[in-house]
């Protein structure tokens, strides 16, 4: 077989010329010529490039359906992987599913993956026709319900699950229930589409705890509340004893226990079991740029100047001569950042607490003032953004 026809057909696919492929197959170009050692076959590379005509004559030419070897991808895999539909179409019809190698995760697992890497409306169409046609996930994967909670995907991706049939009861192969899996990374959307769904808002892991218990536990408040509002149990028991308000009072998450219907609210030493573990960094860094850096240190000087050092020390419970400083240090050591735009600032916890205590006043205090062409609704955007980041 002449190399030259097969660089020819090489050449024509890359360029998606239907002409010159059918050419050079003629000629006699071998349909499972590879293109480079990770590319795949000529076949492959049609698929990943989504020309679906190509990919007509490629197969009508003898091309083997299954991947060139173990090491790059099927045909199928790239098509789903670039979301191209209407080639997925094709080569499920002619029987790429069963060619697929057990050795992997199936393509409705990635399918179902590529709907949160690379989110687009390819993604969730090709992920339909994955589903439509029946595919399965293979020997190894979790259900697809649970690789979509675990990622997590877009309630779009859920739901189109739950529509071809997933059970919103679904468990995780350690027995954890899909809505505990949700509830523990914080997605209250995935909540709010499994409820809606039918699944049991009271369903318990291994320990016995339901979604609530670890949404409190973990302060996921946007959680909390879709759980409430649904009409789960509060005061449900766990197998070693603990509640939802339990677990709130042991990890002094004031707040939720507010929303769990306490009226006072203290500092408590609450004996608990705790399942996850509390990260408090001594230092951080602030990375943005300079006019707002700067914009926080006159949230500072505002709040400063209205309390006095006085008043700011019993209100805010931290340093007046630290926060000084820090509107000061926001102005005058900002740096560049390595290999970015932004500048940044590193500095430590306390200090930090010092920045939020002065958004804090400004947003919801008596403070009347806010730094030049910026209003008190920006103020508690950039507090609520402080919050979300620092896990509030």
């Amino acid at each position: 077989m002449n190399s030259a026809d097969n660089q020819r057909l090489i050449e024509a696919v890359r360029a998606g010329d239907e002409v010159a492929v059918r050419q050079a197959l003629a000629d006699g170009a071998d349909p499972n010529v590879t293109i480079g050692r990770f590319r795949g076959s000529v076949l492959a590379e049609a698929a990943r490039s989504g020309w679906l005509g190509i990919v007509h004559l490629l197969m009508d030419a003898g091309a083997r359906i299954e991947a060139a070897d173990p090491y790059t991808a099927s045909p199928l895999r790239s098509a789903v992987l670039e979301a191209h539909t209407k080639v997925v179409q094709f080569l499920v019809a002619r029987g790429a599913l069963a060619a697929e190698p057990a050795t992997r995760a199936s393509v409705l697992t990635e399918a179902v993956s590529h709907t949160s890497f690379h989110p687009r409306p390819g993604a969730l169409a090709t992920l339909r026709v994955l589903l439509e046609t029946e595919a399965a996930p293979g020997p190894g994967d979790e259900a697809p319900l649970i690789t979509a909670v675990m990622r997590p995907v877009a309630p779009a991706a859920l739901r189109l699950l739950l529509a071809h049939g997933a059970d919103p009861d679904q468990r995780r192969s350690d027995e954890t229930p899909a809505i505990v899996i949700a509830a523990r990374r914080g997605d209250h959307a995935a909540v709010d589409v499994l409820l809606q769904a039918g699944a049991d808002m009271e369903a318990r892991d291994r320990q016995g705890r339901t979604a609530l218990m670890h949404a409190v536990e973990r302060n996921e408040r946007p959680v909390i509340a879709v759980l409430l509002l649904a009409g789960t149990d509060p005061d449900a028991v766990s197998a070693d004893g603990t509640t939802a308000l339990h677990l709130a009072r042991g990890w002094q998450h004031q707040n939720v226990q507010f929303m769990l219907g306490e009226r006072h609210v203290g500092l408590d030493d609450v004996p608990v079991t705790r399942t996850v573990v509390r990260l408090t960094p001594t230092h951080v860094r602030l990375a943005g740029d300079p006019q707002m850096l700067q914009r926080l240190a006159s949230v500072i000087d505002i709040a400063l100047d209205d309390l006095g050092d006085d008043e700011w020390e019993t209100r805010t419970g931290t340093d007046a001569e630290t926060a000084h400083a820090v509107a000061m240090r926001l102005r005058a050591d900002i740096v560049q950042a390595t290999h970015s735009s932004w500048r940044q600032l590193d500095m430590t916890a306390d200090e930090l607490a010092t920045v939020r205590s002065a958004l804090v006043e400004l947003a919801y205090g008596t403070t009347p003032s806010t730094p030049t062409d910026t209003s008190r609704l920006e103020i508690i955007d950039l507090l609520a953004e402080l919050n979300r980041q620092l896990g509030r």
